[in-house]
C-alpha cells in the first residue's frame, strides 16, 4: 500500500539566496489560503551562494557536500515524498533530486523542476544530457527564460513547461532611476570573482579614461578579488576614478546607484545583472562570445551593446562611444518597459504557482507571454 499523499504543494530545493527574497515573499501572498511548504538547503556546491530569505518564508534542510561534486539534502524527506505536487532543483549535482525523483516516479506523484534548461557549457554537453533526463523523470520543466521554451518542447515534446523569468524586484520598484541627473558613470554590480572578469573591465576603462571627461567607473560587489582588482587600478593610474562600493543588497539603495549611470558592464557573461539594469532604465555592454544566462533574450528589446569578449580595447572603444552619444539606447522608460512587465518578482513567482499547480501559462508559439 503507498504511503499517503500529503494535501500540500512542496519546493525542497538547494538554495535560496538573499535575491529571491521578493520573489517568494510574492509566491506567498498570491498563494493566499493554499500556500505551499518551501525547504532549502544552507548554500550551492559553491559556497559564496547561500540561502538569505527570511527565516519566516522557509524550513531550513542540512546537507551533505560530496567531495565538491554533488549534494544530498537532508532532513523533511517524508514530506517532499508525500507532497501532491513537489518542485525541486533541474540541477545534476543534487543527488536528492534524483533520489525523489525515482520515487515519485514509481509512485506515481506529480514531481517538477526548476533551473536552466542547458548548463552555461551548451546543449551539447555531457550535463544538459543529464538535464535531459531528469526532466523525462518529471511530469513538467519550470524554466528561468522564455527563449528556453522553444527547445525544451523540441527536447521532450508531450513535457508540460513553465517560465518563471529570473527576477529580482517588484514591478513596483522597477522602472528608470532618476532621469534629470547628469550621467556621469559607468557601473558593474555583481560579485568579485575572477569569472566575471572584473580586472577587463578595469582596463578598459583605463583606457578609455583620458576620452571620456569626468566619468567615473563603480563597482558594487565583493568577494575574492578584490584586493587584487585594487591593486591593478593603482597600477594602471586610475584608483582615483574607480569607487568600489561593496556589497549593496538594499534594492532602494541600488537602484539610486543607477541613477547617474551612462551604461552598466558586463565583463564576462551576464545573467541577472542585466534584468536589473535595464529594470532600472539603464543600458549594457556585454562580450559577445561568452555563455551568457537566459536573461540575455532581452537583448532583442534594445538596450544591449556588444564587445568583442576578452579584448579590453574593444571595451574602452564601446565605453567612449557611449560616454560621447554616438552609440544610441532607446530611452530609460523604454528599456525597463519589457522587463516590467515580464520580468518582475511577481511574474516569477506566478510561474512557480502556476507549474506546483499544474495551471497552464498564455505562452505564444515562440515560448513569450501572450499579448
Amino acid at each position: 500500500m503507498h504511503a499517503p499523499q500529503s494535501r500540500h504543494n512542496v519546493m525542497y530545493l538547494t538554495v535560496l539566496p538573499f535575491y529571491r527574497q521578493t520573489c517568494i515573499q510574492s509566491l506567498m501572498d498570491q498563494a493566499e489560503q493554499d500556500k505551499p511548504e518551501i525547504y532549502a538547503g544552507p548554500r550551492q556546491l559553491t559556497a559564496t551562494v547561500t540561502t538569505g530569505i527570511a527565516s519566516d518564508l522557509y524550513r531550513p534542510l542540512r546537507a551533505w557536500f560530496l567531495l565538491g561534486r554533488g549534494i544530498i539534502l537532508r532532513d523533511h524527506v517524508w514530506n517532499a515524498i508525500n507532497a501532491k505536487s513537489l518542485m525541486l532543483d533541474l540541477n545534476p549535482r543534487c543527488v536528492s533530486a534524483w533520489l525523489l525523483l525515482i520515487i515519485r516516479k514509481i509512485l506515481r506523484r506529480r514531481t517538477v523542476v526548476w533551473g536552466h534548461l542547458y548548463p552555461r557549457a551548451g546543449a551539447g554537453s555531457r550535463t544538459a544530457r543529464l538535464r535531459r533526463s531528469m526532466r523525462a523523470l518529471a511530469d513538467g520543466t519550470v524554466l528561468y527564460g522564455f527563449d528556453s521554451v522553444l527547445p525544451a518542447r523540441q527536447d521532450l515534446p508531450n513535457q508540460e513547461v513553465w517560465v518563471a523569468p529570473n527576477a529580482l524586484y517588484s514591478s513596483e520598484l522597477l522602472g528608470p532611476a532618476e532621469t534629470h541627473t547628469n550621467k556621469s558613470s559607468v557601473i558593474y554590480v555583481g560579485r568579485l570573482v575572477e569569472e566575471k572578469k572584473v580586472d577587463l573591465l578595469i582596463r578598459a576603462f583605463a583606457e578609455a579614461s583620458p576620452n571620456m571627461a569626468n566619468v567615473r567607473l563603480k563597482i558594487v560587489g565583493s568577494g575574492s578579488e578584490l584586493e587584487p582588482l585594487k591593486d591593478l587600478a593603482r597600477n594602471l593610474g586610475c584608483a582615483s576614478e574607480i569607487e568600489f562600493l561593496g556589497p549593496i543588497t538594499d534594492p532602494a539603495t541600488l537602484k539610486a546607484a543607477y541613477t547617474d549611470a551612462i551604461c552598466s558592464v558586463s565583463p564576462g557573461y551576464v545573467g541577472l545583472s542585466l534584468t536589473q539594469s535595464l529594470g532600472f532604465g539603464v543600458p549594457m555592454l556585454i562580450a559577445d562570445d561568452e555563455p551568457h544566462a537566459p536573461e540575455v533574450e532581452l537583448e532583442r528589446f534594445g538596450g544591449v551593446a556588444r564587445f568583442k569578449e576578452n579584448d579590453p580595447s574593444s571595451l574602452a572603444s564601446l565605453l567612449q562611444k557611449v560616454a560621447s552619444g554616438q552609440y544610441e539606447f532607446p530611452d530609460a522608460a523604454r528599456l525597463a518597459e519589457p522587463v516590467i512587465k515580464s520580468y518582475s518578482a511577481e511574474s516569477m513567482a506566478r510561474g512557480l504557482l502556476d507549474s506546483l499547480r499544474n495551471r497552464a501559462q498564455s505562452l505564444d508559439s515562440t515560448g513569450w507571454p501572450a499579448a
